[in-house]
């Protein structure tokens, strides 16, 4: 009883798996990212073929066959023909007189013998039946099939490619399986199975002895028995149509040996096959065998073709328009640089040229499905929509173009140029270069991309040279050919250093309240963000809510303040310069019947006496003619006056403090606006005199007042450091004289923390007494 339970036991995993596998034929396809997969019901027919799948169903139903036919579906990659397959089956099981079939990939068996088992193995499978009483006599062939097949190629290989002794025995192999498994019980067949399979491990030469068995011991019982075959399938109520996919894919050797083993059995009554592939892959597949015209050796196996329905590229171009706008559509708003019109252009020129068929259109959406999370949060995007969908474009159907523009980051952006620096031919030639990277029949499509995301680089393509005053609007739009943004389109990332486009809107909502902002801007600092915050003040001061004034400005100033007096920045452009210049271009946006109040309670809430003494400077009419032709204050001049007023109380309740002012972080110039508010230089050097009295206090003050920078000689790979100090400053406040007799008396070694201010101090103040020698680099 044991040999039957385990065969039950088989026939019923078998059951369940086929049950499975029909189950999973009737899901909804994935349609979510990387998915290219066919269509499989009339239900998601976009392109209107199910009525061409019914009449082909309706020609493969009534066929009544003497002989099998092999016809075929024929299109390029990507037209649909899997897709067209499975409307043809559905069309198939839905009629009551349609033909039985089965779906074959060999794509997925590897190499030939095995797609040769596989494919003779299916179809011995269905004819067979699962509940017929032949099933154990089907599993015993699949097992005498698989010995004959693997036997019989190599040294059908070694033979010397003669293809019809290949078609002789392809076909008795193909016999013995398919008639083993609708119930003929065939002992001399296992015999001659068992010994092909032994004499296939031995030397190439039995290659010779194989085919003189197979024609003199199996050459009658073989065409009895094929005889005997086409009178039972000739009894079938219906044909069994075999779909083979994906031909295209195969090795050109294993496309060879498939149409060889589909020849050989194309003539058994009442099984058709229906090949799937792309003609030209194909044909030049067979070309070595066929005396270089494979087209005509395919004609010979093929006996009619069904091509492929051409796809309008209109209705591509819309349904890659529909898909798209669903996946992105929630980000398509100003606040993410879309417009109507230059997305439009993007999309007419440079987009739709390059989706041919249902296939692109299906890469590109699954690469733009990939990466657009990547820059999303929630509604908000990272990054410009209309330049990442041009260069998700790219990446797809040029990917070598889109890893050169990463390379070519100075090129593109046109970084470090000034007029004159005779780069402009070399620029010219690199910007061509980048074309010949596409191949020629799409340079046109490329140059217009590459105008459309890098207006940088627009002149060198014979377009407009934009000057400088585009910059900041390409930065507000988070453009890729800002270097702001550039990096996050390629890094797929917001920079460690760099706040997120989510965090800047985050930021935005929490200067409703005092104590949102506080702890937002808490937050930022403790992640080392400080500094990009001021730069997207800076680059979206239009973006900062004015009717949040109240709140925010006090939140500016105390941030500035923070960042007042840094001596490891730029100082051309610094997170100083862009605080308060942030800080004056929002008083501007706050209605004027209420901005001078809302700044005067920002100093007095703030104490920020750094930015405060700048929206004075700027703010002030008492500033000298001339200096600023472009003067636009934007505080009156009685609101000017009382931060002056605030300005100095505060000044003056530091000074009083002990060591509170020493630690203000632009001491300096504090001390200038001092002298400058109070109309002398009196109160600023009596707190200097107290604040030197002792040797601690003169040498803190040395470092407080040494100016540190970088110098570069010629030759030199990097910077070095360079610590200067003002002859002016030293004498307005302490006097040169004086300064020499403290440095004379002090012992630097005494204060480490001050020793190299100290010694750089009486250096130069040696120098400007006459007592050492002038240093050349020391301006």
């Amino acid at each position: 009883m044991t040999g039957p339970l385990v065969r039950l036991s088989a026939w019923r995993a078998r059951r369940r798996a086929k049950l499975g596998a029909e189950a999973t034929g009737t899901e909804w396809p994935d349609g979510g990212i990387g998915a290219e997969a066919p269509i499989r019901t009339a239900s998601e027919d976009r392109l209107r073929r199910a009525d061409f799948a019914g009449r082909i169903a309706g020609v493969l139903s009534e066929l009544s066959l003497r002989e099998g036919r092999v016809f075929a579906i024929r299109g390029g990659w990507g037209f649909g023909k899997s897709s067209l397959k499975n409307l043809i089956t559905e069309r198939l099981d839905a009629r009551g007189d349609g033909a039985d079939w089965l779906d074959f990939n060999p794509w997925q068996w590897g190499d030939s013998d095995a797609i040769a088992r596989a494919l003779f193995g299916q179809i011995a499978d269905r004819l067979g039946g699962e509940h017929s009483k032949t099933a154990l006599a089907r599993a015993e062939a699949l097992r005498r099939y698989g010995a004959i097949l693997t036997g019989a190629g190599a040294p059908l290989k070694a033979a010397g490619g003669s293809s019809h002794l290949i078609s002789t025995m392809l076909t008795n192999a193909s016999v013995i399986a398919v008639a083993s498994a609708i119930g003929f019980d065939l002992p001399t067949a296992a015999k001659v199975a068992a010994a092909l399979a032994l004499l296939s491990v031995a030397t190439p030469l039995l290659g010779r002895l194989l085919s003189h068995l197979g024609r003199d011991r199996g050459g009658e019982p073989l065409d009895k028995m094929r005889a005997a075959l086409g009178v039972r399938l000739r009894e079938l109520d219906r044909p069994l149509v075999a779909f083979v996919d994906d031909i295209d894919r195969l090795e050109p050797e294993q496309i060879r040996m498939l149409l060889r083993q589909v020849k050989a059995n194309a003539n058994l009554p009442n099984i058709v096959f229906v090949l799937l592939f792309q003609p030209s892959i194909v044909e030049r597949a067979l070309d070595p065998v066929a005396d270089g015209d494979g087209r005509a050796f395919l004609e010979k196996v093929v006996q009619a073709s069904f091509d492929l329905p051409a796809v309008p590229v209109s209705i591509v171009h819309r349904i890659f328009g529909e898909e798209l706008s669903e996946l992105a559509g929630p980000y398509a708003i100003e606040a993410n640089g879309f417009s109507h019109t230059r997305w439009g252009n993007a999309f007419v020129g440079c987009i739709q040229p390059l989706l041919r068929n249902m296939r692109d259109a299906r890469r590109l959406i699954s690469s733009i499905a990939v990466h657009l999370p990547l820059h999303a949060a929630g509604d908000v995007f990272e990054v410009n929509i209309v330049d990442f969908l041009l260069l998700e474009t790219l990446r797809v159907f040029e990917p070598d173009l889109h890893e050169a523009l990463f390379r070519e980051r100075e090129l593109v952006l046109q970084e470090r140029r000034f007029p004159g620096d005779g780069r402009r031919d070399a620029d010219k030639a690199a910007a061509e270069r980048l074309l010949e990277i596409v191949s020629e029949e799409r340079r046109v499509i490329a140059q217009d991309a590459l105008k459309d995301l890098f207006p940088p680089l627009e002149w060198a393509y014979g377009g407009t040279n934009y000057g400088d005053g585009f910059h900041l609007r390409w930065l507000t739009a988070k453009r890729v050919c800002s270097p702001r943004y550039f990096p996050r389109y390629f890094e797929l990332q917001t920079a460690a250093d760099e706040m997120s486009e989510r965090r800047f809107v985050t930021f935005l909502d929490a200067t409703k309240t005092e104590e949102g902002l506080a702890a937002a801007i808490a937050d930022i600092e403790a992640d080392g963000l400080l500094r990009s915050l001021v730069a997207r003040f800076d680059e979206s001061v239009d973006r900062l809510p004015a009717e949040n004034a109240a709140v925010l400005l006090p939140g500016m100033f105390g941030i500035a303040e923070k960042l007042a007096g840094r001596r490891d920045v730029d100082p051309f452009n610094s997170p100083w310069h862009s605080a308060w210049r942030a800080t004056s271009w929002f008083l501007k946006r706050v209605p004027v019947g209420v901005r001078g109040g809302l700044a005067l309670e920002a100093l007095r809430k703030t104490q920020a006496l750094s930015v405060a003494a700048i929206l004075i400077h700027l703010n002030d009419p008492a500033r000298k003619e001339g200096e600023d032709a472009a003067f636009d204050p934007a505080l009156d001049f009685d609101t000017v006056k009382a931060m002056k007023a605030e300005w100095l109380r505060l000044m003056r309740s530091r000074a009083a403090d002990g060591d509170v002012l020493i630690a203000e972080p632009d001491l300096m110039s504090q001390l200038y606006r001092w002298r400058e508010y109070a109309g002398s230089l009196d109160e600023a050097r009596e707190w200097m005199v107290k604040a030197i009295r002792t040797d601690e206090g003169f040498a803190s003050m040395a470092t407080r007042m040494m100016n540190r920078g970088t110098r570069h000689s010629e030759g030199d790979r990097i910077s070095a450091p360079h610590y200067t100090f003002d002859r002016k400053t030293i004498d307005d406040f302490i006097g040169i004289d004086v300064a020499k007799a403290r440095c004379d008396a002090i012992d630097p070694t005494e204060f480490p923390e001050h020793e190299m201010a100290l010694r750089k101090l009486h250096v130069s103040l040696e120098m400007w007494l006459g007592l050492r020698k002038h240093d050349q680099f020391n301006f």
